[in-house]
This record gives C-alpha cells, sequence and structure tokens, in this order.
C-alpha cells in the first residue's frame, strides 16, 4: 500500500469510524475539487469548507448510520474506494442503503480531486483511462500498456494521413515509436463520458516537436471500450465532435 493510499484509508476511518470529518478533510486545498453529478444543489465543490459542509447536510439525513469501503490503488496517482452505506432515514425512519464509488486523484502528495460515481465497474473504468492519460501525456508510453488487453485494438482516426490499425502490445509499442517518437505531448482530459464499459475522453493536447520546437494544440477525442478491467478497443479521432459522434451512434 502506498503512502498515498494509507492516508486515503486513515481518512476514512477518522469519518465513518471516529466522527471526525473536519479533521480528516481540513488538509484539503482550496483548489480540491469534490464533484458528486447530478447532485441537486450543485455537482461541484471546492476547498475543504465545502467538502465538510458537504458531509454535513448528507449525514445529518440518517440515522443509526454505518459504513464500509474498499479502497483499490488503480495506478501512482488514482485510487478506487467503492463504498456501501446502512442507516435509517430520519424523517421517515425507512431502511436506506447505497452503494457508490468515488476516484480520488493526487499530485506531488496532495489529494486534488474525488468524482463520485453510481457504478463501481463505471468508476474503475473512468479511473483507468484517467491514469492511462497521465502516463501518455508524460511520455513513459511503456506505463499505458499494462491498462490494455493482450489483444488490444488501436484504430486511429481514418482522416488522420497514414492513418492505421494496430494490434496488441507489440502493434501499440509500433504505434508510439512512429507517431510520438520526436513528439512531447502534455494531454489533459476535458470531460469523461462513461456508460457502462464505454469511455468517452475528450481531451486538449499541446504537442511540441523536439527537433524543430514547433508547437501545436489539438482537441482530440478517444473512445474505450472494456473487456472486463482491461481496455479491449481505442478509437482515436483528432476532432472531439466526431468522436462525440461516433461515442452517441455505438
Amino acid at each position: 500500500m502506498s503512502e498515498m493510499l494509507r492516508v486515503l484509508e486513515r481518512g476514512y476511518q477518522l469519518i465513518w469510524r471516529e466522527g471526525r470529518a473536519e479533521h480528516a478533510l481540513e488538509g484539503l486545498g482550496p483548489d480540491f475539487e469534490w464533484v458528486v453529478p447530478e447532485h441537486p444543489e450543485g455537482g461541484l465543490r471546492r476547498g475543504s469548507e465545502a467538502v465538510i459542509e458537504f458531509f454535513r447536510e448528507w449525514s445529518a439525513q440518517f440515522d443509526e448510520l454505518e459504513v464500509d469501503w474498499e479502497l483499490r490503488e488503480v495506478s501512482p496517482d488514482y485510487a478506487l474506494a467503492v463504498v456501501t452505506t446502512r442507516g435509517r432515514g430520519r424523517s421517515s425512519g425507512a431502511p436506506a442503503e447505497m452503494r457508490f464509488a468515488q476516484v480520488w486523484t493526487w499530485r506531488d502528495g496532495r489529494f486534488v480531486r474525488m468524482v463520485q460515481y453510481y457504478d463501481a465497474d463505471e468508476a474503475l473504468h473512468a479511473a483507468t483511462v484517467a491514469a492511462a492519460t497521465a502516463a501518455y501525456g508524460s511520455g513513459n508510453f511503456e506505463a499505458v500498456i499494462p491498462y490494455l488487453a493482450e489483444d488490444v485494438v488501436w484504430e486511429e482516426d481514418p482522416e488522420w494521413p497514414d492513418g492505421q490499425t494496430w494490434h496488441g502490445h507489440d502493434g501499440v509499442r509500433r504505434s508510439f515509436r512512429e507517431r510520438l517518437e520526436s513528439t512531447a505531448i502534455t494531454a489533459e482530459i476535458d470531460e469523461l463520458i462513461v456508460r457502462g464499459d464505454r469511455v468517452l475522453s475528450l481531451m486538449s493536447w499541446t504537442a511540441e516537436g523536439q527537433g524543430s520546437g514547433a508547437v501545436g494544440v489539438l482537441r482530440p477525442g478517444v473512445i474505450y471500450e472494456f473487456g472486463d478491467e482491461l481496455v479491449q478497443t481505442v478509437r482515436f479521432f483528432i476532432d472531439q465532435e466526431r468522436a462525440r459522434a461516433a461515442f452517441e451512434a455505438a
């Protein structure tokens, strides 16, 4: 278990075993993002005070609240927490049970983001894509390979000059060498959309030629299809809107 995963485990213990949410969360930076999509009061909160208030309001809805969790480190910068809660509605007295997942991101020893999902498999897929993108953007292309199935199919945009389809880990390695060995890429995810075993990643790329120094900005989109926990198919588009249209059409 890494040091950051130990910190995360201790945080869950402080919140759910010792009732010390403020102590667990007060160290979050002002730029920390707590994302709960489709929450009626808005999906994004920033900073420790906003997150602590969220916990107070959420916990106040229940009596006899019991919480269990499982933590899994997906990569050196991402972890998945699967959380099960049981209790009684404070107003209704009715039994209530929920299961959800949280994807945690940290950088340089600091937690920077949490995104909540209502499906643990979808959360794992999102964390895997984020981790693979981070490895890709760091230039450590070999670190992408463990996220791909042995028989992965990597399809380049048919509108890309000399676009090809690559097969297996060795094929993906050749693709990286041919396409990217002379280019440094900074990759940032603008939006992730997860539906079952499919993920659409809309990104912003800054590409710099290592010899020429020329800089170009691209906004590509990538569709990932999973088989179990590994990526089975990758479809790369040089344009986000075409990627989105292909994702919606499937």
